[in-house]
């Protein structure tokens, strides 16, 4: 009875034994497994430890510096620069291209001062509105002792004008004349193949008989685009033409 008492016992102890053993385990089974799951990041911890910038992030300072620094050309200039024309101590004729060939258009009298619009290649003539028709153009020129230019010629644009058409004066006389002020000889008309005729910018000249005593004045004959003027009376009256 009694060993039997002692089996008992012994059952019972390891019973309880293994029960302590068995909560003991699932003890530190939780234990384990909260320590793991709270070293393991969640979904939603990783983009609190690595942000997304929400607005782009100002340039480096030295990124700014060396675009800043970095040389570029001069960009060409999109506006005309106020060239000033005046005219003092005399009159000067206004024409229909930049060069003594073309016809008048119009006067700049003394004291006129007007704004250039634009130049020929070599900046000598300068094209202008006409003080007597606003809208239409003309050309003056600047090397004259009348001209004086304020600005920067170089800064007007170019303007492209077609050619002037020829003028002559045409010696059709038995004598030798002097074209004046241009100081031109034209010989007589025999000597056609030779040196009769001239050609001549647009103005006025004076003709003169080289044959005759005196040198007498003959005509004033005023030149225009295309136009051939012919001299055929001389300094003693006697009228020829040209064949």
């Amino acid at each position: 009875m009694q060993i039997i008492r002692k089996y008992k016992t012994q059952i019972l102890v390891t019973i309880f034994a293994l029960a302590v053993f068995v909560l003991q385990a699932c003890v530190q089974f939780e234990t384990i497994e909260t320590e793991v799951a709270d070293a393991s990041p969640t979904v939603s911890e990783v983009p609190s430890r690595t942000p997304r910038p929400k607005e782009p992030t100002a340039l480096p300072v030295a990124t700014r510096t060396a675009i800043s620094n970095t040389p570029t050309a001069s960009p060409v200039p999109t506006q005309v620069s106020k060239v000033v024309f005046t005219v003092s101590g005399g009159n000067l004729n206004i024409r229909r291209g930049p060069d003594l060939s073309y016809n008048y258009l119009d006067v700049l009298y003394d004291g006129g001062v007007v704004n250039a619009i634009g130049r020929d290649r070599l900046g000598d003539w300068l094209q202008i509105e006409l003080p007597s028709n606003p809208g239409a153009m003309g050309w003056v020129i600047t090397e004259t002792k009348y001209s004086s230019v304020e600005g920067e010629i170089r800064s007007l644009p170019i303007v492209e004008v077609e050619d002037a058409l020829p003028a002559f004066i045409r010696n059709c006389t038995k004598h030798r004349i002097l074209v004046q002020p241009a100081n031109v000889e034209l010989l007589d008309k025999y000597n056609e193949e030779l040196d009769n005729i001239g050609h001549f910018d647009v103005h006025t000249y004076q003709i003169y008989d080289l044959d005759v005593a005196g040198s007498p004045r003959l005509d004033d004959v005023s030149l225009s685009e295309g136009k051939t003027v012919d001299i055929i009376y001389d300094g003693n009256g006697d009228k020829s033409k040209c064949e």
